[in-house]
């Protein structure tokens, strides 16, 4: 952490030079600044706390990343409600990386290098997240000796190696089937692509124009009327899913990673997530007992305060002085989640008894603490909340064969994958022990406190 502290503070990111420095920099001083940056976390020792068992890693949109929308305002939104929401419900998230994208970078357009700016800017004012140990980033590098490195190869690396193009042609497949992509003329007369999703993958849609050139599949498009919908051939002919799979997959990967080697929960804002995880195990084939663990986790969805109008350090003070209350909450729901003997009705009575209160115990905190919160302990305030819900996860690859081709007959999916590639693919063991969590925006379910 302090190597980190170090780069941000020695950039000076707050200072009106900053911006000038990124986007008039050498690409020679760009690739190394970003070497530099993710050694610094690569090389970081974890800070020491308690750990209720309740760590998350978060998926691309949560952790800020410029994906699916490249925007500065709605990456740091994003990473920004995480954050307000991990200070009071989470012991450890695990954010991804902004800067591993570029490592292999040589040369930095101007939206790369307005994108590094965002991301420092990003960092820059989570910092306190960082110190306290609520935010760790993701690494991209594993140290190893010979021997375990070996055992890791084995366990883990060839089989997602093997597997890797039937995930892929998998999320191809179900991304063609829930996005619409669009070709229109901008005022200026360019051609551009909109994308707008049948789920919630997209809070709104989103436009990729071209820089350099246009392919030729889209070259040779007349657009009659506002614009045309593309078919699935044009979209793979066109490149334009490259945008899509690499980010899908790499998130996957990550998520998968920490999930098995971190023992972390993973942290989505989006079904689109849980839904196409779906479709690479054998959750809709599952056991009896998978399938009623299913259940149980169903039972207890809720919602918690979402605390927007106030500092970052104010709540950080609040997690100091009542961290109590919430870390009372976090072990009750972390020990229901993981209890595979109970029934619905059971898990009900426990949510009745144990976990509502609790909830019931944080409004009061925050009730107690208005004045630290708002400076005001006597107006109503009226809080959005966050819906949280929980569900199965048995990693991103398959643990059954048969599951796997009756998941994508079944809902249609993938059905440009051949016959070789599915047989080709490993069937490792399943991930019994982490599970997906939903924190989704409430903002029309208000807590009054």
């Amino acid at each position: 952490m302090r190597y980190l502290e170090e780069i941000i503070d020695s950039l000076n990111v707050y200072s009106k030079e900053f911006y000038s420095l990124i986007m008039d920099a050498e690409d020679d001083f760009l690739c190394k600044l970003i070497e530099t940056f993710n050694l610094a976390v690569n090389n970081s020792d974890p800070i020491e706390k308690q750990n209720t068992g309740f760590n998350f890693v978060a998926n691309s949109t949560l952790s800020g990343v410029a994906f699916p929308c490249s925007s500065f305002e709605c990456s740091f939104q994003a990473v920004h409600n995480l954050a307000r929401n991990a200070i009071l419900y989470a012991d450890t998230v695990y954010i991804q990386n902004p800067f591993i994208r570029y490592v292999h970078y040589k040369s930095f357009d101007l939206k790369s290098r307005d994108n590094i700016c965002n991301s420092f800017l990003t960092i820059y004012a989570l910092m306190p997240l960082f110190r306290s140990g609520i935010f760790e980033f993701t690494k991209s590098t594993v140290h190893h000796c010979q021997d375990c490195y070996k055992k890791f190869q084995k366990q883990y690396l060839d089989v997602v190696e093997y597997n890797s193009q039937a995930i892929e042609d998998i999320i191809v497949d179900y991304v063609l089937e829930n996005l619409d992509f669009s070709l229109f003329l901008s005022r200026s007369g360019e051609k551009c692509i909109e994308i707008s999703s049948k789920t919630d993958f997209l809070d709104h849609p989103i436009v990729i124009s071209f820089v350099h050139y246009i392919p030729n599949p889209l070259k040779r498009i007349k657009i009659i009327g506002e614009k045309i919908k593309l078919t699935p051939d044009v979209i793979k002919e066109s490149g334009v899913l490259y945008d899509f799979l690499v980010p899908l997959s790499d998130n996957l990967y990550i998520q998968n990673f920490y999930s098995r080697y971190y023992s972390a929960n993973i942290l989505t804002n989006r079904e689109f997530d849980i839904e196409m995880s779906s479709l690479l195990n054998d959750r809709f084939h599952a056991s009896s007992e998978t399938s009623q663990r299913s259940r149980v986790l169903q039972s207890i969805n809720h919602l918690v305060p979402f605390i927007n109008d106030v500092s970052l350090t104010k709540l950080l003070q609040l997690r100091q002085n009542e961290g109590e209350a919430f870390e009372v909450y976090r072990d009750k729901v972390n020990k229901l989640t993981k209890n595979i003997a109970l029934s619905e009705v059971e898990a009900k009575d426990i949510y009745n008894d144990e976990i509502r209160p609790e909830l019931n115990r944080i409004n009061m905190t925050l009730k107690h603490n208005k004045k630290l919160l708002w400076g005001n302990i006597k107006s109503n305030v009226l809080l959005a909340s966050t819906y949280v819900s929980a569900s199965l996860y048995s990693g991103i690859l398959p643990s059954n064969i048969d599951a796997v081709v009756a998941s994508i007959g079944g809902f249609g999916f993938a059905k440009s994958i051949s016959d070789d590639i599915i047989k080709l693919i490993a069937k490792p063991s399943a991930q019994e022990n982490e599970l997906y969590f939903l924190w989704k925006l409430q903002s029309s379910s208000r807590i009054k406190i």
